[in-house]
């Protein structure tokens, strides 16, 4: 059983990195992780096939990779499957869903459109990163992720839209969109209340939206779930709606950044959950609620942790 917990971590310097990587892989066919993060080798052995006890592969911030062989998708203990940063990597292995352990899968990838049927079919992923797709324009189309339980999305400059309900992520409770300045962010665009099922998250967070001027009303079918929510660096969110105060669950909301964002709803104490709420970088906002002083700093008493941090001011000369 030696070499069960073998760590091996880039070749990135060396010239004949891939033949000892190789070599490696015939050696120690009872590994169970692979780290070659950092990695600038251009093509992946064939052989990773042989490591029947393979749980964990790292190849990620490889800015060299264009391929890997379908032959990956023979790893059935694969667990987590790591391809974020490889910005060369033309597509992702055919034969997917034959990695039947898979939990996590996290990619970067210069398809236009992603294989979401060989994905929704792995049928233990509970955790998907997408990142820096730049072609990807439309995510998902209604494909069910049945057992799906966290999902990021990020750097997909060309990204318009997403397709979420409760229909396709019936587990889902974690969703990060960050750095997709193109996206459309009604993201319950065309489902009718009576015709979708509700979602169950937990938790939310947008980042880096300039396309955000206000939540996405479809926001609300999370309203007996949502526990914390992030706003931070959306310049052109200027208000958040009355309907927020429907999230009866919520129990953190942190606004970051958002320096055209110059109220709360009018109800905000309805919002009887909330235990945190931080203000930073959002100058009217942080004027308004300043501790003790703001002129709507009174509606603010039942949350226990407040924290206020108005922007700094430049430096005069």
């Amino acid at each position: 059983m030696f070499g069960i917990y073998l760590l091996l971590k880039a070749f990135s310097e060396a010239a004949n990195g891939e033949a000892i990587l190789t070599t490696c892989l015939a050696k120690f066919k009872c590994l169970r992780v692979l780290d070659l993060s950092g990695a600038i080798f251009e093509t992946f052995p064939r052989n990773i096939a042989k490591l029947r006890h393979l749980r964990y592969l790292d190849i990620s911030d490889n800015p060299n990779i264009k391929r890997l062989p379908d032959s990956i998708c023979k790893l059935q203990s694969l667990q987590v499957l790591l391809l974020g940063g490889c910005n060369e990597l033309e597509a992702l292995p055919k034969g997917l869903r034959k990695l039947i352990s898979l939990r996590c899968l996290e990619f970067s990838i210069k398809q236009t459109v992603l294989p979401v049927n060989e994905i929704a079919n792995l049928v233990s992923l509970q955790i998907l990163s997408i990142e820096s797709c730049i072609n990807v324009e439309s995510i998902f189309g209604g494909v069910k992720f049945p057992i799906l339980t966290s999902l990021f999305v990020s750097g997909c400059q060309s990204l318009k839209s997403l397709s979420l309900d409760g229909k396709i992520f019936p587990e889902l409770e974690t969703l990060f969109v960050d750095n997709c300045s193109h996206l459309d962010l009604e993201l319950w665009k065309g489902h009718h209340e009576e015709e979708s099922s509700k979602l169950k998250l937990k938790l939310l967070a947008f980042s880096s939206l300039s396309q955000l001027v206000a939540l996405p009303k479809g926001l609300q079918e999370a309203a007996n779930s949502l526990q914390c929510l992030f706003i931070s660096n959306c310049h052109n969110i200027e208000a958040l709606p009355d309907w927020l105060t429907t999230l009866t669950d919520l129990k953190t909301l942190c606004l970051i950044n958002c320096p055209n964002l110059v109220s709360l709803p009018h109800n905000f104490h309805d919002l009887t959950a909330l235990e945190t709420l931080r203000i930073k970088g959002c100058a009217d906002l942080c004027k308004k609620y300043k501790p003790h002083v703001g002129e709507f700093w009174f509606s603010l008493p039942h949350i226990k942790n407040i924290f206020i941090d108005e922007p700094e001011e430049p430096e005069k000369n």
